[in-house]
Parts: C-alpha cells; structure tokens; sequence
C-alpha cells in the first residue's frame, strides 16, 4: 500500500482522534422563532398580571377619551383634547408606578418647556405681523416660526437620544410644539390657546395614567420575589442536569447556548424588577436594600452555572472523540499488536502523541510525489505501531478517569443535592416573608375560595403542611458541611491523572474546572441561603421602606423598557452608533482587571517551597455568610468608587496620541486648530447630531405647506401635522431604511382606522357606544402593545389611530355634511403613512443602509469590542507590577461594565437579524443561519472571558508570575494569535475583504503555552492541593476552549467574505 493512497485514511483518524480539543461548545444555533411561535407565545403571556394592567390601562384610556366627548371640556381644549389620551397610550402600561412616575415627571418638564418654547415664537412672530395684511402666511411671521420649529426640533432629537427616559416626553412635546407653531400662522392675533390646549390634555393624560396604576399598585417587591423563585429554581434545575451529565448520569440536557439564553432572560429579568423596587416606597417584609443585596449574589451565580454547562460540554466532547476513536481502531488491521507493559504508557499524553502525528503528517504534506511513492513498509510499521500506542493511552488514563469519577460521584451528587435542598428551604422561606402560595400564584383573588370549593378545606389545609418549616433551622448548614466534605474529598485519586514523569494530564485540568465551578456554585449559594434564612428570622413584620436610589443615579440611569424590537428608542441604540467608544474606554484603562471586593485572599507571598514539607491546602474559599445590612451600611458598601472619571482621555496627552494623519500639536495655533477640529468631531460629525439634520430636513419638508399662502387652510384642515408628529418621534438614528418597521407602523395605521369605522357605524356618534365599544376593541392591542415585542408598533399605532379618528370625527361641526367618518379615516391614515415614509426615506439619506447591513457593521464593532476586552484582561494576568486595591475594584466595574454593554450589543443584533428576514431579497437569499451562528459564536466567546476574568482574579499576583514569566514567548504568541483573529474578523466584516491564511492557529499556539505550562513545577502533583493550582486549571481549559471558539469565528466569517486568493492558492485547510 503506498503512502499515498495511506494518507487521507490516517488524516481522518487524526482528525478524529483531535476532536476534543478542536470541538466547540456552541452546540447548534438556536433557530429564531416563527411567526406562529410568536402568535403562540403572545396568546401564553396572557396571565392574571398581564390582564389587570390592561385593564388598568385601558381604563385610564377609556377616562381619557369619555372626558374628551363631555362639551364643556371638548369646547375648552378643541381637538387637541384627544391628546390626553395620546399621553395615556404612549407611556407602557408594563412599567411599575416607579417607572410610570418618570416618565410623568420628565414628560410634563419637557412638555412645560417644549409649550413655553412654542410660546416665545408665537409671542416674537406676532411682533412682526402686518395687522393690516390679511395674509396669514407672512414671510416674516413664518421665518420666526420656522426658526423656532428646527431649533426645537434639534434639542428634541439630541435629548431624545442622549436621555432615554425622555423619550416618551419628546414625542408628547414634539407634537405640543407642532401643532402650536403650525396654528400660529392662522392666528392674526398673539394667543396662547393653541399651546395650552395642546399642553393641558397631554399633563392630564400623564396624570391619568399615573393615578390609575398609582391607586390599584402592583407590589413590586412581590413581583421581584416571584421572579427571584422563579430564578433560583430554574438554577437548581440546570445545575443538577448538568452535574448529572457530567457523571454520566443523564444523557439528554440543555446545551450551552440554551442555558446562556435561559440565564441571560432570568438575570435580566430580575435586574429590571429590582429597579422597579428601588424607585418605590414599599410596605414589605423584604427591604430594598434586601433586594439589592439579593441580587448582586444571584448576579454572581450565573457565572459558575455557565462555566458547569461548558464543562459539561467539554468532557462531552472528550467522550465523543474518544467513542469515535475507538469505532475507527475496531476498523483497522489487526496484523500486528505489540503486547507492551501498561507503565510503558505512562511517559506520554493523548496531546502529546497527537502532536508526533500532527508533526508526521506535516512533514508528509511538504513531500514531493515521487518521495510519497517510495513509502518503505518499514514506515508503514512504525506508524501502525505509533497509532497503536496512542489508542492504549487514550484507553488507560480513560479508564483511571472513569474510575476516580465513580469513587468521587457520591461527593459530587452530596454536593449538588444539598444545594437542591439549600434551595428549596429557602423558596419556602421566601413565599413566607412575602405571603406567597403557589397554587394561588398568577392567579386572580377570587381563585383562592373556588379552590377551596372544589378540592375541600380539609385537603387545602393537608396541602399547607407542604410549606410549613421550622423557622430556627438554617438550612444553609447542611450545605456548608456538604461544602466541608466536598473539600476533604476532592483531590481522592486525582494523582491518578498525572504521567508517570509527573506531567499533569489536560482531563485533569478539566476535572478540576468543574470542581471549580460546582465549588463556587455551592459557596455562593450558601451566601444567598444564609442571608435568606438572616432575613427570615429577623424580619417578622412588615415596615414602611423608602427608595434608596441616589437622585444621580435616578438622573442618569437608563431603563431599556421600550429598546427591544420595533419600540427601540434613539436612545437605547446610541451607542452601537460609536464603534470605538468602548475601545477608547478600555484603552484608557488599561490596567489589571481585579480581584472581586467580597473575595478576600492573602496578599503575602506563597512560598511553595516551603508547602511540599507541609499538609496540602485542600480548601479551595472558605464560604461567608450572607449578613443583613442597614440602608446606611449597604449604602457605604456601595460608594467605594473613584471619585472622578478613570477612564476619562486627555486628547492631547502624548502618551495617548495616536493619529495617522497628523503630528502631535506643538505651536500653539496647532493647538488652537486641534481643539477645534476635536469639538467638530466630538460634537458635529457624530450620529446624534446627524440624526438631528435629518430630522429638521423631515420637519421642515412636511411642515412646509403650513407656512405658504395656498396651503394653509387643507393643511389645517387635514390635521397635516400628524405627519410631521409621526416622522419625527418615530425616526431612528442608527436601524437605517428598516423595512420591517415601516409595514408594522402601516398595518396598525389600518387597523386602527377600520376599526374606527367599524366603532363610528355601530355606535351611530353616541357617547356611551363610542365608550363601551371602543374599551372592547382596544383590549387585544394592549396585549399587543404590551406584550407583542414584535408587534409593539402595530399595536401603539391601532390605538392611537382609533383615539384620533374617533376624536376628530366626534369634534366635527354639526353643519358639515362633506367631512364624514370617512375623509376623516383617509385623513388621518394619509397623514401617518406620509410620516412613515419620510422617516423611512431620510434614514436612508445619505445612503441607503438596509438591515442587514447595518447587523453586519454592528457585528464587525462587537468583535472588535471583545478583542479590546480581551486585552485589557491579559493586563491583570501578564503585569509585572501588584495591583492597587482601589484600581482593582475600578477596574474591575469597568470590566464588567463593557462585557454587560457587548451581551446587550449581542442581544440587540440578536434583534436586528430577526426583523432583517422580513427586507426583501433584492440582491440575493439573505445568510441568516450563518450570522445566526456568528451570535451564538460571540455570545460563547463574550462568557468564556468572563469566566476567565472571574477566576484570574482569584489568583495571588505572586503565582500568576511564576507562571507567566517561564512561558512568556508562547504566550505572547497565543496572545497575538488570539487578537489577530478577533480583530481580522472584525475588519473582514466591516470592508468585506476577504481573509487571510493563519499566521499561527489560535488551537496550535494555546495547546503549545497549556504543554509548556503542564511540565512547570508548580504544576507537579505536589502542589495539587493549592487552590491557586485549581484556579489556574479553570483559567486554561476557558482559554482552550476559547480558541476553538475564535478558529470558529474565523471560519464563520471566512465564509461569509470568502478566503483570501493565497488561501486558495496555497490549498490551505480551514
């Protein structure tokens, strides 16, 4: 048999010999939900809360349209007494009353000014008037106003996009301001009418919203705790699933990227609920600061649980490779076996015997043809024999493995279990504190009596004694001491795993991860238990307990409520529209990424010289108990921060000065005209500012036949300002020409003016069937408003179309026999689809930038984003320097503060493909499963480094030192391979350039630094039991297996831009 024809059939048990290391833990992409999943999903949120805010919307809706067709009030306000329900609708009704009262305060603060604004024009356009002209459109008098309509439409658009609670606010005054500056034209004398009537039914919609929801609350600490159930729950069940496979005792579990998307909702989730009980006085057992405290622990937990599912994942992996490996030698001659002595097999490791093939098969590959020919049998043998070795290796440290994990299973199980029963005492403990029963949860208050009538008091009072518990046990102990066993156990047999010359095998380092992360799961979980059972036992009764948020933060914090799908406000997309924003932060701060404040570890030097003559450390952190904190002490426990801007750049210092084009400024004119050009490019030549451009254009092109002679009077009369109203608060700065949300915005505009037909023609224009009629119809769009995510627009726009028709309609004079129901309905859905269309239009000014476009740009920045994260992390672990507590702990809220701001950049353009499905197909089949898997890829490689991050700075400076300074040159290797393929995929997405061959595989340079690392004495079994040993152990295997998720990315984007022509050329293997 020749050589040649012996090669592909040795290629592919190398390949799947390899596969452990060279298998990702994405798992298959999820697949995005159709559209009757969708319809499904909104018809199964429709509970008990979600019907009671309807009401309780709807019924400030109904208020607010029935006080518009009382005459008194209608002949006070005109039409515009319709806006009071406009205000009722455009504030979500899915916000707690906290939320509900920001926006009622920003809202009336920008509508007062935005009206005092409106004022001063008419007031200075009305000096100027010609009282003895009788044209009402005067040039004069229409330059005033116009001025005053693009300056305030300007600082609208900017505080709109910088401030995103003042988004519900800028819509309401940017229509007081239309509708008054437009008026004014027609008005020979100075009044002030028009802006109040416009002004006062928009405060009294605000109030009524407010007042409704404000006099039937939703107890938000209740909320929060169902939703904290909820959560704890959904976490017990992945850890004991996945702790279960890990021992092989389940088979068929969540894959990773399932339980990314589970904990992101959940966390998420909770986050947003805990804001909701900061903002608001509670009458609780639970204390805010309770909340906070709650929270932070939970906020913690999720990084373990991630790192069990990718542990999992891994030893899956490993077991598959080893499966198929086996399947291919049952395949293979049995012409020649070598009987050898199992300790012959101990000098050597899968890794390292794959490395000998690897460097065969290479050396085979640069052969000529005719060398490939002359293949001696000789050669022939010894590769049997190699390959051979290789399999008996992989089947004796299998079988030690197999053996240790079936003598530590019961540890493990021990372990896991106690955190199941942690758990479950303490929901118990919490629906107590809360007064929560769980047959009765999410239903209405009457349930409660119709479950007694049917299944008995008696059976109801045998059903109690499930949730009965004895208050003085702490059901953390028990944890505590399966934490104490789990220490005295952990290390059984792990000696086992090392090579007869004392090398540490890579299953090692993977068992010891998810010793890890089962450890840290568990003694985090004992924090929250205690402080569960702390709570229980001191709080007995309920008390009156005020918001303890900063007014600063109150001030400056957003609330992304409205962001997801087609609601997403100016605000919550700012900042994808500045690609370098986050590398410009963490390049300012490049410094250690740092060591988590309630982690408190020695900060002397280790001496592991020393230790070998000493009982090995076999604990890995001690747990600490949860502690009850006082407003006062949780409030000094949160202002320890840097009191100015760490991060804040001075453009001119020389050691930040980075620019192509120019010299750093010496003279001082040059300094004069770098500040300059530094104000044009901070301030003007940004997206928010060009936003603000295109919105004037949109302003003064719709609002243009208000101020000419001809046009006045139809555009006044076809309440043409609508038009201007809906281009301008319904622009976007950054989605471009998005096709999906122009027909949602069209298909509500049609909704909305049928059934205002439908309303007028039945109820005949009488007052009691406008009202009962239109309460009705309008209930399944606010479950659409508030709970269709997809649908949101077309919900907003049905109500708010119907409100106007039918308010117009009823505002109608008695003698006019032309303006029916009708004209108005052509009117109105004209106006709106008028002003959807020029939105549509300017965002596509100065080219049009589909969605898919824009998802791809906005990919291109992610990647980049991680690639500067991940630099700024290697700081922590390649500094030659200690680290500064101070600078730790704002490093490390920086940190964490950039990798929260990619997870929402994921999520949003997680957003953004699924609405780019519907553009049409004009150039070609648009790739979606391809970025699809890119997000999943991102999303994996976003929470490798963040348990990376997590366990670094657990390790003492000293020995991160020791082992950085024997393996610098293979890590800098790894590191520079690393952000090659970051930031190549990056700049390949952004120009669309094809990619190049690797320098050096991110696999090949991290599987060089990890055998390196494996024969450095730190790493003998001596120095098995040092906690830093295991720390280090979790921080390689995430960066293994973050380099199979980088070639995975770069594969990805291969395919998309295609492979450089010397690729090709070169036959080069992807």
């Amino acid at each position: 048999m020749s050589k040649k024809k012996a090669r592909p059939k040795k290629n592919k048990i190398l390949d799947a010999k390899t596969r452990f290391r060279l298998s990702s833990t994405t798992g298959h992409p999820l697949p995005l939900e159709s559209i009757q999943q969708r319809l499904a999903g909104l018809w199964k949120s429709m509970t008990w809360p979600i019907c009671v805010k309807i009401v309780k919307a709807n019924i400030a809706l109904t208020i607010a349209f029935g006080l518009f067709l009382i005459n008194p009030v209608r002949q006070l306000t005109g039409a515009s007494g319709i806006l009071a329900a406009v205000a009722v609708e455009f504030v979500h009704p899915s916000k707690s009353y906290g939320f509900l009262a920001e926006d009622v305060v920003y809202g009336s603060l920008m509508c007062c000014l935005v009206a005092a604004w409106s004022i001063l024009g008419t007031f200075l356009s009305n000096l100027v008037r010609d009282q003895t002209n009788k044209t009402m459109a005067q040039p004069k008098v229409c330059a005033i106003l116009m001025f005053f309509l693009i300056i305030g439409c300007f600082f609208l658009s900017i505080i709109r996009v910088r401030v995103e609670k003042a988004n519900v606010g800028g819509m309401l005054a940017a229509t007081i301001m239309v509708i008054s500056l437009t008026a004014a034209v027609q008005n020979s004398e100075f009044t002030t009418a028009p802006t109040l009537q416009a002004l006062i039914p928009t405060l009294v919609g605000f109030a009524l919203i407010f007042l409704v929801f404000f006099l039937f609350p939703e107890n938000s600490t209740r909320v929060y705790v169902e939703q904290l159930i909820k959560v704890l729950e959904e976490f017990d069940y992945i850890t004991q699933h996945q702790v279960n496979a890990f021992l092989q005792s389940e088979h068929h579990v969540d894959s990773v990227a399932v339980i990314h998307k589970k904990v992101d909702l959940l966390v998420s989730t909770l986050i947003q609920k805990k804001r909701m009980v900061r903002r608001e006085p509670s009458y609780n057992v639970i204390a805010t600061t309770d909340v906070s405290e709650l929270t932070t622990l939970i906020k913690q937990l999720h990084v373990p649980l991630r790192g069990l599912g990718i542990s999992r994942a891994m030893e899956e992996n490993m077991r598959n490779a080893e499966r198929k490996v086996m399947e291919r030698d049952n395949q293979q001659d049995d012409e020649m076996h070598i009987k050898r002595p199992r300790s012959y097999y101990g000098g050597t490791d899968d890794e390292e015997e794959a490395e000998a093939l690897e460097v065969s098969d290479s050396e085979e590959e640069e052969s000529t043809e005719s060398n490939e020919t002359t293949c001696s049998s000789q050669q022939l043998r010894q590769r049997k024999v190699q390959w051979e070795d290789s399999m008996k290796v992989i089947t004796f440290w299998k079988t030690d493995y197999d053996e240790i994990l079936n003598v530590v299973r019961p540890t493990y199980v021990h372990l896991a279990l106690a955190c199941s029963e942690a758990v479950k005492e303490s929901i118990k403990r919490l629906r107590r504190m809360q007064s929560l029963d769980p047959r009765y949860q999410g239903k209405p208050f009457f349930y409660k009596y119709y479950y007694r009538w049917k299944v008995g008091a008696e059976r109801e009072k045998e059903e109690e004694k499930a949730f009965y518990y004895d208050p003085s046990v702490d059901p953390s102990i028990p944890l505590y001491e399966a934490i104490r066993q789990f220490h005295e156990q952990r290390l059984v047999g792990l000696n086992r795993l090392y090579t007869s010359t004392g090398v540490p095998r890579r299953i090692l380092f993977l068992l010891l991860t998810f010793q890890f992360n089962l450890h840290t799961f568990a003694k985090l979980l004992y924090t929250l238990t205690s402080l569960i059972y702390e709570l229980d036992l001191n709080r007995s009764r309920r008390q009156l307990w005020w918001p303890h948020l900063s007014f600063t933060k109150w001030l400056f914090q957003d609330h992304q409520t409205e962001a997801s799908f087609d609601l997403e406000t100016p605000a919550a997309i700012a900042g994808t529209t500045h690609p370098l924003a986050i590398q410009e932060s963490l390049r300012r701060r490049a410094t250690v990424i740092a060591a988590s404040a309630a982690t408190h570890r020695q900060s002397s030097i280790v001496d592991l010289e020393s230790q070998l003559q000493k009982k090995p450390l076999y604990k890995l952190e001690t747990p600490y108990r949860g502690r009850i904190r006082t407003p006062d002490e949780h409030r000094q426990g949160h202002l320890e921060k840097v009191a100015i801007n760490p991060w804040r750049r001075n453009a001119l210092d020389p050691m930040d000065y980075h620019d192509p084009d120019a010299a750093y400024p010496t003279t001082k004119r040059q300094h004069f005209f770098y500040n300059v050009y530094l104000f044009i490019v901070q301030y003007v030549y940004t997206a928010d500012a060009a936003f603000a451009f295109r919105a004037i254009i949109v302003v003064v092109a719709l609002s243009l036949p208000a101020f000419l002679e001809d046009s006045v009077g139809w555009y006044s009369e076809s309440r043409g300002q609508w038009a201007v109203v809906v281009a301008l608060i319904w622009m976007g700065p950054s989605v471009g020409s998005n096709f999906f949300a122009t027909a949602t915005r069209t298909v509500g505009t049609f909704i909305g003016a049928i059934q205002s037909i439908i309303i007028w023609e039945i109820a005949r224009g009488t007052i009691p069937g406008l009202i009962i009629l239109t309460f009705f119809v309008n209930l399944p769009w606010w479950l659409v408003y508030i709970n269709g995510k997809f649908w949101k627009a077309s919900g907003l726009f049905a109500l708010v179309t119907t409100s106007l028709i039918l308010g117009y309609t009823y505002n109608l004079d008695e003698g006019s026999n032309q303006t029916t129901i009708f004209v108005i309905t052509y009117q109105r859905a004209v106006t709106c689809l008028v002003g959807v269309l020029a939105a549509l239009i300017i965002s596509a000014f100065p080219y049009p930038r589909t969605g898919r476009v824009e998802l791809r740009h906005r990919i291109s920045n992610t990647i980049s984003d991680l690639g500067s994260l991940y630099s700024t992390f290697l700081a922590l672990l390649v500094r030659d320097t200690p680290e500064d507590p101070e600078t730790r702990r704002a490093d490390r809220a920086l940190f964490q503060a950039i990798a929260n701001s990619i997870r929402q950049q994921i999520k949003g353009e997680r957003v953004l493909l699924d609405q780019s499905r519907f553009e049409p197909t004009l150039r070609g089949t648009f790739p979606a499963q391809k970025y699809l898997y890119l997000l999943q890829v991102l999303d994996n490689i976003l929470g490798l480094i963040i348990g990376m991050e997590f366990v670094i700075q657990k390790i003492s400076f000293e020995w991160r030192m020791m082992v950085v300074k024997d393996t610098w040159q293979a890590r800098k290797q790894m590191i520079a391979s690393y952000l090659t393929a970051l930031h190549l995929s990056s700049d390949a997405l952004t120009n669309k350039s094809p990619l190049p061959p690797y320098v050096v595989r991110p696999t090949k340079a991290r599987r060089t630094l990890t055998n390196l690392a494996r024969r450095m004495d730190v790493f003998k079994v001596q120095h098995l039991g040092e906690r830093e040993y295991t720390y280090y152990s979790t921080y390689m295997m995430n960066s293994e297996q973050l380099s199979v998720e980088l070639e995975l990315l770069v594969a990805t984007v291969r395919d998309l831009v295609g492979p450089d022509s010397v690729s090709i050329w070169l036959n080069y293997k992807h």
